[in-house]
């Protein structure tokens, strides 16, 4: 108690009664108020905080971060301790310990996964990689979020485990055991997981499996070959033999395998040309990837069937993951053709997207020649007198990867729609044999297209004689049926629909062309099915379009194949050819615009784009190849492509009752792809005259205009007052300093001067008869060319017939170091480059940087092999 002034001391109120509700607050004196609560970590804040610049405080700072030191200390010791020295080899009771601990964990969880059969399930499905484990896992979340914890269980019991187990299964037929002795390979690991990489995985795969392909190609050429110098054809292919073997343990056939891997009796000759372009190509990066990503994409997809991810309830026909992909391959296809174009060597510049849409890759154009060929069948089989037969031909249930409500097929054996495709050819080809050996004919055409779930089935369009359609009939269906025949049942009733369906068409049904338009339609374009809704999958034929020409590209399968018809290729090069001689002004309305009757009939039936009139015109159907009229005429390319080969290309079209020299170009210009230049650049592709020669220009009273097809079809007229161009004469004599010739300089020279170049026609010789497929030219065509052979002789040019036959197509021909053209009045006029380097220049200096890039490219996949090594 305080002490009082007045010497009396107050006594304290009384407390207020207890119950009252009152609080015993705000009391009148200082040693009875309420004072704090004890709390030993707030000890300072009863005292004076100190000031910050006094001596106490700065001790009390000090000591603060000694401590917190000390404790850091402690920390960092005891966590050396136990990363160093406190661990399973260094203290045996501690690894004991943790092994223990470790097993007991795995039994709990085996005995956990015993009694519980959805928890095995769901654990193996969370082991497996994320394209396999995140739609599933998305479905089994989903049925415990929405129907409860006994609904997903029952769905990873039943469902699950069975698709793990046929995933497993197709695994290890992937996998072979070759396959699994290449993957141990230092660097090649990464072939154990290859439907799991991407783009730039499989991509530095494939410079690994490169360089070891090579180092085993170096290792084995210099146990095998003895003489550097004179190399054995035997010893080269047995090289072959041996590093094709290690490729085909990936899975990939080698290039030219089975032509050269033969080692019995031969009928032909062994073609040892393949084997430097098939070694090169095992040596080859570039070649690699190609073949280790479409391995990669259809692994993948197979395994994706595997566990039931492709069916009508899920993705039809193909999987979700390989469509998107599918989708962004086409955008980037179509980016590359906006950003390219295709320019030839007079500087004509076509757009490269331009092309494309013009040519068959355009699903529009492709529809409306199936349908046309298709009409030309029926009409041909009306005036024939010959019945239409539609047959339809499915694969036994065991190559059946899903059933028809999305669940696991029990009796699938794991093969692909690849392996099905080739079971339907093979059957295709038996058929056949038996129909030949009955004498038996038929012509039409089929179609593949999948079922929901990607398997292949086949509808056929047959045109027969009537007297033997129910013989046909009974052998395909005796071929179709004969696989798993006890699963159909007993008898040949309805119970073998599912496999082999045959219906005759009559004209009450319709026609032959209306009952193929659906499937043509359906697998190209899905045009005028908008509206039509498949029975199978439930879904409209228009949205499924981009699935099914997806699958066709994934798994390579022909859709659609002619039969028993002449070719359709020479087809398209007689169109081809028709136009360009339209464009020269040759219609043929007046005149035939082929001396030879027969060819000419071919060519005018094929402008009209009648096909029954170029069936009958070309023999008939049901006629070997080697007694049409026409046929295609195929050459080997001029320049080599990466891996030393010449290719085969198209030439155009010959006559095999003519003779080989009956062959007309119809590709007479070379064309290379260059990247678009900007639109505000000047653009070399301009003619001679000057005018813009991009895109489709207008005709200038009778001038040329942009070709559209691959061949300059559309040349520039050669005026001898045009700039860039000039009759070519006999050239002046030029000082010659004989010092600087070397040997074969001066050979060249006292060539010339024993042979003047300067001859008259009275010197020539008369013996130079022209060809078949010459006299086969129109005459106005005949006469010009025999105008310019007589010019060119006059100034000692020694060319060809070929060579003219180009120059009267409107092409420029390099003789020596000069170009030439041809006037319509039979004069050669010399094209002048000012400006332009020489073809054969560009030709050198596009060899000399490709052996260039060959040689960084090599540099760059051993460099990349080292640092994977290092």
């Amino acid at each position: 108690m305080t002490n009082n002034a007045h010497g009396r001391r107050q006594p304290s109120p009384p407390l207020p009664y207890p119950g009252s509700g009152a609080v015993a607050s705000n009391l009148s004196f200082s040693w009875n108020a309420p004072r704090p609560a004890v709390n030993p970590r707030l000890n300072e804040t009863s005292q004076q905080t100190p000031d910050p610049q006094s001596l106490s405080a700065i001790i009390a700072l000090y000591a603060h971060e000694r401590r917190h030191l000390a404790e850091h200390e402690k920390a960092v010791a005891e966590a050396a301790w136990s990363k160093f020295f406190n661990t399973e080899e260094r203290d045996p009771e501690l690894r004991d310990f943790m092994q223990d601990k470790r097993l007991s964990q795995v039994k709990l969880a085996k005995e956990m996964q015993r009694l519980d059969l959805a928890l095995a399930a769901q654990a193996d499905l969370s082991a497996q990689p994320k394209f396999i484990r995140q739609p599933l896992q998305q479905r089994v979340d989903y049925l415990r979020r929405e129907h409860g914890d006994d609904r997903a269980n029952t769905f990873l019991r039943d469902i699950v485990k069975s698709e793990l187990a046929r995933l497993e299964a197709v695994r290890n037929r992937q996998q072979t055991i070759g396959y699994r002795y290449m993957a141990r390979h230092e660097g090649m690991d990464a072939l154990l997981d290859l439907p799991e990489l991407l783009q730039d995985d499989v991509k530095g795969l494939a410079v690994k499996v490169a360089a070891y392909m090579d180092m085993r190609f170096i290792e084995l050429y210099a146990e095998i070959v003895i003489d550097e110098d004179n190399v054995l054809q035997d010893d080269l292919l047995h090289l072959y033999r041996l590093v094709a073997n290690e490729a085909a343990r990936l899975s990939v056939q080698p290039p030219a395998y089975h032509v050269l891997l033969h080692e019995g009796t031969r009928r032909a000759e062994i073609p040892y040309h393949l084997i430097p372009g098939a070694l090169a190509r095992l040596r080859c990066a570039n070649w690699w990837y190609r073949k280790l990503w479409h391995l990669r994409c259809e692994w993948r997809e197979a395994q994706l069937r595997a566990v039931c991810l492709v069916h009508k309830h899920s993705s039809v026909y193909i999987s979700q993951d390989a469509l998107v992909h599918k989708r962004e391959q086409r955008r980037k296809a179509m980016e590359f053709f906006k950003a390219h174009e295709l320019v030839n060597e007079d500087g004509v510049t076509l757009s490269m997207e331009d092309v494309i849409t013009a040519s068959n890759s355009n699903p529009k154009h492709r529809r409306n020649e199936m349908m046309a060929c298709a009409k030309g069948l029926e009409q041909l089989a009306e005036i024939r007198g010959d019945c239409a037969v539609f047959y339809t031909i499915t694969c036994p249930s065991k190559y059946h990867a899903t059933l028809s409500s999305g669940m696991p097929n029990p009796k699938w054996n794991h093969t692909t729609p690849r392996e099905t495709s080739d079971y339907l050819v093979n059957l295709f080809a038996s058929i056949r044999k038996a129909l030949h050996r009955q004498s038996l004919r038929w012509y039409g055409l089929r179609v593949a297209e999948p079922h929901h779930d990607g398997t292949v089935h086949w509808h056929l369009l047959c045109f027969m004689r009537k007297k033997d359609r129910k013989k046909i009939t009974s052998i395909m269906r005796n071929f179709a049926i004969r696989i798993d025949r006890a699963e159909l049942g007993s008898g040949l009733g309805k119970n073998i629909k599912p496999r082999f369906d045959v219906e005759l068409i009559t004209k009450s049904k319709g026609s032959p062309t209306s009952y193929i338009a659906k499937y043509v339609s359906k697998n190209i374009d899905g045009r005028g099915l908008k509206d039509t809704v498949s029975k199978e999958t439930g879904k409209s034929l228009k949205d499924t379009v981009e699935n099914v020409t997806a699958w066709a590209s994934l798994h390579r399968v022909q859709q659609f194949r002619f039969f028993g018809i002449p070719s359709r290729q020479a087809y398209r090069e007689l169109r081809l050819l028709a136009g360009q001689m339209s464009r020269k002004g040759v219609t043929g309305r007046k005149t035939p615009r082929i001396n030879d009757k027969a060819v000419d009939d071919v060519l005018s039936a094929a402008d009209a784009g009648c096909f029954a009139t170029y069936i009958s015109k070309q023999g008939g159907v049901l006629i070997p190849r080697k007694y049409h009229i026409v046929r295609t005429a195929y050459t080997s390319s001029e320049t080599p492509n990466d891996y030393g080969d010449h290719c085969t290309q198209i030439y155009g079209i010959w006559s095999p009752r003519l003779g080989t020299n009956s062959r007309i170009c119809t590709h007479v210009g070379d064309w290379k792809m260059v990247r678009k230049t900007d639109s505000n650049a000047p653009n070399v592709a301009t003619d001679a005259i000057g005018g813009d020669r991009v895109g489709v220009d207008l005709d200038r009273q009778g001038g040329p205009s942009a070709p559209w097809t691959s061949g300059n079809n559309c040349p520039i007229e050669q005026y001898p007052n045009s700039s860039g161009a000039g009759i070519a004469t006999h050239e002046e004599p030029q000082s010659v300093n004989f010092k600087l010739l070397g040997y074969k300089e001066r050979r060249e020279l006292l060539k010339r001067l024993r042979n003047p170049g300067q001859k008259t026609l009275s010197d020539r010789p008369q013996n130079r008869q022209p060809t078949q497929g010459e006299r086969a030219l129109s005459p106005r065509h005949n006469e010009l060319i025999e105008k310019l052979d007589d010019y060119a002789y006059t100034l000692g040019i020694n060319i060809s017939r070929a060579a003219l036959r180009r120059l009267v197509l409107g092409e420029t021909v390099n003789i020596g170091d000069k170009c030439y053209r041809a006037g319509l009045d039979g004069v050669l006029y010399q094209v002048l480059h000012t400006n332009e380097k020489t073809s054969s220049e560009l030709i050198s200096r596009f060899k000399q940087a490709f052996q260039n890039l060959r040689k960084k490219t090599v540099n760059h996949y051993r460099v990349n092999y080292a640092y994977i090594n290092k």
